[in-house]
């Protein structure tokens, strides 16, 4: 009897225990699955919200102008035809711009890189007086609208003779693009342990030997979230190429389709939409081939 007393009144304190120690936690297991199941929900709500205009933008390519403006209006096409993506692929200038985007894409993210890796290695690595201000002043050009300084870049363009030419695009992409470069290959640099490249120097390694032997490949994160968003930023570039270019063969991809609602007349929305999925499907792919790697950088560049 008393044996069966005392395992009854463990049990009870036991199960008080637990009862306590889910208090304390702040909820019990079927709240706690209440929460994450309202959370998918809600979740799920933002990210059909999120993507519907993306899913009509991709549904409207398969059908032809009327379709779009037939009331009422059905969100899946009559029948899918790929005539709008033939269209814009067989134009005779999409080449052109294609080339051109790829072009000033290419040089500028290559300049950015090369460029921003030292800066960055010295707010790192080397103290010296008002480092932290500076590094915050580095990002201040981020923080004003593009379109804001077209007026005094142009007129500093016009002066040095670079108007409608790659070399005025280059330089002001590379120009905006080297704060943010800077900022995370800063943060990921100085998350290295000081010790491997103390090591590096008694073995006999020079400077630029151990940032580009050693330093770069072990922050290949923030080097690849650095490449990914220089890519996104100089590829939808728009107000610049309006601004300093007034040729047709310097028109970029949007460039163009922002003529494209200026030269159709009646919108054709169906191409419209085609046009802007083309060009930004190559930035989703890169996106998802990197997408670790980037939200790596992203956290390293962040933690200072």
């Amino acid at each position: 009897m008393r044996g069966s007393k005392v395992n009854s009144l463990a049990k009870e304190q036991k199960v008080n225990t637990n009862t306590k120690t889910y208090r304390r936690a702040g909820a019990s297991p079927k709240y706690k699955q209440r929460s994450i199941t309202i959370s998918w929900i809600f979740l799920s709500f933002i990210m059909l919200w999120l993507l519907m205009p993306l899913l009509w933008s991709l549904l409207s390519t398969f059908k032809t102008p009327i379709e779009i403006y037939r009331i009422p209006v059905r969100i899946l096409p009559e029948q899918f035809s790929l005539h709008n993506y033939v269209r814009v692929l067989t134009h005779p200038r999409f080449p052109r711009y294609f080339l051109n985007s790829t072009f000033l894409t290419v040089v500028t993210t290559t300049l950015t890189l090369l460029i921003s890796i030292w800066p960055a290695y010295a707010f790192a690595r080397m103290k010296f007086r008002f480092q932290h201000i500076l590094l915050l002043f580095i990002l201040v050009p981020r923080l004003i609208p593009r379109i804001s300084v077209v007026i005094p870049l142009y007129r500093i363009i016009v002066g040095l003779g670079m108007l409608n030419t790659y070399a005025a695009l280059i330089l002001t992409y590379t120009v905006t693009s080297l704060p943010l470069a800077v900022w995370i290959l800063s943060g990921v640099f100085e998350s290295i342990p000081r010790e491997i490249e103390e090591s590096a120097f008694i073995d006999g390694a020079n400077l630029l030997q151990i940032i580009l032997r050693i330093m770069l490949p072990i922050a290949s994160p923030g080097v690849v979230a650095v490449i990914i968003f220089t890519v996104r930023e100089t590829w939808n570039e728009f107000p610049f190429v309006l601004s300093f270019t007034n040729s047709s063969a310097m028109r970029t991809l949007p460039y163009q389709l922002y003529m494209l609602r200026d030269t159709l007349g009646t919108e054709d929305w169906p191409l419209i939409n085609t046009y802007a999925i083309i060009t930004v499907v190559p930035i989703l792919i890169l996106y998802f081939i990197f997408a670790k790697k980037v939200n790596t950088g992203i956290v390293k560049g962040a933690i200072k």
